[in-house]
């Protein structure tokens, strides 16, 4: 049952299942997103945790219109919701540019934060054409063939009526204007920090975080991060089987053996 609490006169949905008193986690999709990415992965993880999809604002099930917002207002929203329900040492687990807010989370919780989360499929090392991706992605001439070819990419070669149906029916369903809105967010993310990595260091020594991903499944990406790795043990990366950006969709079961392997 998806619950509803107004934060600050905004309506931030949420998706709750497992025990109550379960440890909590919370899922956080990436932006066009919603709790559907989750649909097979959070039963598997409710067997253990009380568990929570949180629907950014303006991504809950009416395209509630809030007017303009950044990365920085959906994570003061995760905080504020972490107040209203009275929730401490919450397990974290955020997907592709979602974990941005993630990060935020923890950086602004500080001796609050459980000092462990999950990040999954986000991009490490920007490949090359990725900048120019994301500026064509916010810019209204360009958005909507830019959209369409990264959705054509991420559905090549893949025969998960899942993840196609959240690519081309759920994520289209957010609308051009709420793409741009989430390329102008990534090109200031990457702008400012550089790297994910870059900015998850910033919290060095207060958490731990485990990156599980599915692609891009290139030997040189892998050993990219394990040589990240070894030269800063709060990190590692945890390679599982799938052919999408999707692994929640294409691989749940892999990826909540991942999580609980991690937290416990």
């Amino acid at each position: 049952m998806i619950k509803t609490a107004i934060l600050g006169g905004v309506p931030i949905e949420y998706l709750e299942s497992g025990a109550p008193d379960a440890p909590p986690m919370v899922l956080l999709h990436g932006w066009a997103q919603d709790h559907r990415l989750f649909r097979h992965l959070a039963p598997l993880l409710a067997e253990h945790y009380r568990v929570l999809c949180v629907n950014f604002r303006g991504h809950d099930g009416k395209l509630s219109d809030v007017g303009d917002f950044t990365a920085e207002d959906l994570a003061s929203d995760v905080c504020a919701l972490l107040r209203h329900l009275g929730l401490r040492d919450v397990r974290f687990v955020s997907t592709s540019h979602g974990s941005w807010v993630n990060i935020e989370v923890q950086d602004r919780l500080g001796d609050e934060a459980l000092g462990r989360t999950v990040v999954i499929d986000w991009l490490m090392q920007p490949f090359e054409g990725f900048h120019r991706q994301i500026f064509e992605g916010h810019e209204p001439e360009t958005v909507a063939a830019s959209r369409q070819r990264l959705f054509d990419e991420w559905t090549v070669g893949t025969g998960v009526v899942d993840v196609i149906d959240h690519v081309n029916r759920e994520m289209t369903w957010f609308g051009e204007q709420m793409w741009m809105r989430a390329c102008r967010e990534i090109e200031k993310s990457y702008a400012r920090w550089g790297n994910p990595l870059v900015r998850m260091s910033v919290l060095n020594g207060r958490i731990s975080v485990r990156h599980i991903y599915s692609q891009p499944q290139s030997d040189d990406y892998r050993d990219f991060q394990r040589a990240y790795a070894r030269e800063n043990p709060w990190f590692e990366a945890v390679r599982i089987p799938g052919r999408t950006h999707f692994p929640t969709l294409e691989s749940p079961a892999a990826v909540a053996e991942a999580i609980h392997d991690f937290y416990g």
